[in-house]
């Protein structure tokens, strides 16, 4: 079999199987397999393949048709120009988070803050945290994370981009992990803390995309409303922020109003909606107020 051939039969096989977007689908596929890109694997057509080869692209686009992540059969996927490592048990990295990187890199830059200290909460795979300290390389940035086995994606993806980070595998409802920020018995307050929480309610986790269902049930689910990571999140650790700190989550498109409202309670101001490039409510932030959380003690 020639790469022509194998490239038409992985297309075929994806868009008689209803996948949405068959012919990127089998693209990436045909590129990671062959180690080619597009303009290659039409340039080379004629080219023969390996029969071991042909054997794992027709394996992955059978695995595909179940309805498996394509990151997850490839085994990375791009996010702010890193390379970050995905499979079971990690969430998968969205272009839309992407809006969340740029609120926090714009706010750096706008009050020329070089050398930040920031908190990535629920990290994951780590994306957020590497992005930003990419784009700021003096920054301190503490990645915290629950699950063991997005941990392990975390370590690895911060090596192989280059980036040192601190990590803490630890409860981000839970205050006791305020030890980790002390030094000398004083808080070592925050620049900034971002976080894409877990959002989905309890109704859109029951009528889950089936790739999304792939992903880790703890890495989606927001409570009954799914705003339960926001009022935490937003009430507990505000007390790490230095005044004027940036608080910046990402959202779910249609909880700007209540999240702006949680971060409103708890004492925030200059709160701001971002929307995404598809034009849908992604970013919620807002900056600590001094005065605002004298009134509340």
């Amino acid at each position: 079999m020639v790469i022509s051939e194998l490239y038409s039969r992985a297309r075929k096989m994806l868009a008689d199987g209803d996948i949405e977007d068959s012919v990127f689908d089998a693209t990436c596929i045909m590129e990671d397999a062959l180690g080619m890109t597009k303009a290659e694997l039409v340039m080379r057509g004629a080219d023969k393949v390996s029969e071991e080869t042909a054997e794992r692209v027709i394996s992955q686009c059978e695995k595909r048709l179940t309805g498996y992540p394509l990151q997850y059969i490839l085994g990375e996927w791009e996010f702010y120009g890193c390379g970050i490592k995905v499979g079971e048990g990690v969430l998968i990295p969205r272009a839309d988070t992407e809006t969340l990187v740029d609120c926090v890199l714009e706010h750096m830059k706008r009050k020329n803050i070089t050398a930040p200290r920031i908190a990535d909460l629920c990290s994951g795979s780590g994306c957020i945290a590497i992005a930003l300290k990419k784009h700021i390389p003096d920054a301190d940035i503490t990645a915290v994370e629950l699950s063991g086995k997005a941990i392990e994606y975390l370590v690895e993806n911060a090596r192989s981009n280059g980036t040192e980070l601190r990590y803490i595998r630890g409860d981000v409802m839970n205050g006791g992990l305020f030890s980790h920020f002390m030094k000398d018995s004083e808080p070592l307050l925050l620049d900034c803390i971002v976080s894409n929480p877990p959002y989905l309610t309890a109704s859109e986790m029951e009528g889950l995309q089936r790739e999304v269902a792939f992903e880790p049930s703890e890495a989606l689910d927001g409570g009954h409303d799914g705003l339960k990571f926001y009022r935490v999140i937003a009430c507990l650790w505000r007390e790490l922020l230095k005044d004027g700190g940036l608080m910046a989550f990402e959202i779910g498109e249609q909880q700007a109003a209540d999240v702006t409202a949680i971060m409103e309670k708890s004492g925030f101001c200059d709160i701001r909606v971002i929307k995404d490039l598809g034009g849908n409510d992604r970013v919620v932030c807002g900056v600590r107020s001094a005065q605002a959380g004298e009134k509340r003690s």
